[in-house]
């Protein structure tokens, strides 16, 4: 009886023991990870340009609706026939006419890549956000 109660201590001392560890390693993995993302932010500070996309306002104008902010809806397949169309909110910019910019994700600044060092050979991606007079 002794030694299957030795046992059932162990087990739970060895799952505690892992549980602790574990929780030790999540909670300084999150700080070493918040500390250099601010390191980094801000050695690349001096870097940032404005945003070619949106003009540093952060947000432009929805593609779906175009700002208009609502669309005609016809429920079912065919044309209606009748001449009114129902009008519904835009389901893209939820009625606001405006998307956040895709290109610096909503801060308004971006990073611009020199043409001639543009990552992984992707010189289509990085054509929006070429430094002019630079590179080729």
């Amino acid at each position: 009886m002794a030694a299957r109660a030795a046992f059932g201590r162990a087990v739970v001392a060895a799952g505690g023991t892992m549980l602790a560890l574990g929780a030790a390693t999540v909670a300084v993995s999150s700080i070493s990870m918040g500390i250099t993302k601010m390191v980094v932010e801000k050695s690349q500070r001096h870097l940032r340009g404005p945003c070619s996309a949106c003009h540093s306002k952060t947000k432009v104008s929805c593609a779906v609706c175009q700002g208009e902010r609502v669309l005609k809806y016809h429920p079912a397949r065919t044309l209606p026939t009748n001449p009114k169309a129902i009008w519904c909110a835009c389901a893209m910019c939820e009625g606001s006419g405006e998307q956040t910019c895709l290109n610096c994700l909503g801060e308004g600044e971006i990073i611009p890549f020199p043409a001639h060092q543009c990552p992984w050979g992707l010189d289509w991606m990085c054509e929006a956000t070429i430094v002019s007079g630079e590179g080729s």
